[in-house]
C-alpha cells in the first residue's frame, strides 16, 4: 500500500513537471503575457522583446518570475520594490533597467528626491565595493612583488 502512495506520488510529480514544460514551449501563454505587458507599460522594451521574439520557453518563466518578485511581493509595497530596482540597476550600470525602474518608481509615488537619495546610496556601495575589491587585488599583487624582490 505504502509503495502505490509513493509511486502515485512521483507520477503526480512527473506530470506536474511534464505539465509545466508544456506551458514554458506554449506561444499563445508567451503571446499573452506579453499583451498584457504591453498594455501597462506600452510596450515590451529590449530585454522581453528578444526573449519573446528568440526564447519564447525561456521568456514566460522569465515573466513569472518577475511578475512575482515586482508585482507581488510579499513584504514590500509597490513603491519601495522599485526604489530597491533602481538602485540595484544604477548599481550595476543597467541603462535600460535604470530608466525603466526610475519611471515606475515615479509612477508609484516616489518623488525625484526619493529616486535621487536611492542612486547616491547605491552609487556610493558601489564605489565601496569596486574600491575594496581593487585594493585587495592590488595588496596581493603588491605583496608578491616583494616577496620576488626579497629573494
Amino acid at each position: 500500500m505504502y509503495y502505490n502512495k509513493a509511486m502515485k506520488g512521483k507520477q503526480k510529480e512527473k506530470d506536474l513537471i511534464k505539465k509545466a514544460k508544456t506551458l514554458m514551449k506554449d506561444r499563445d501563454l508567451a503571446e499573452a503575457l506579453a499583451v498584457v505587458i504591453e498594455e501597462k507599460r506600452g510596450s515590451l522594451g529590449f530585454l522581453l522583446g528578444e526573449l519573446k521574439e528568440r526564447r519564447h520557453r525561456t521568456f514566460t518563466p522569465f515573466v513569472l518570475k518577475g511578475t512575482s518578485i515586482y508585482a507581488e511581493p510579499s513584504a514590500l509595497d509597490p513603491k519601495t520594490v522599485e526604489l530597491v530596482a533602481v538602485a540595484a540597476s544604477s548599481a550595476l550600470r543597467c541603462e535600460h533597467c535604470l530608466e525603466a525602474h526610475m519611471e515606475r518608481a515615479l509612477q508609484e509615488g516616489a518623488s525625484l528626491d526619493e529616486i535621487l537619495d536611492v542612486i547616491l546610496i547605491a552609487g556610493a556601495i558601489s564605489e565601496s565595493s569596486t574600491l575594496s575589491v581593487s585594493l585587495r587585488k592590488f595588496k596581493q599583487k603588491a605583496g608578491k612583488m616583494q616577496r620576488k624582490e626579497r629573494r
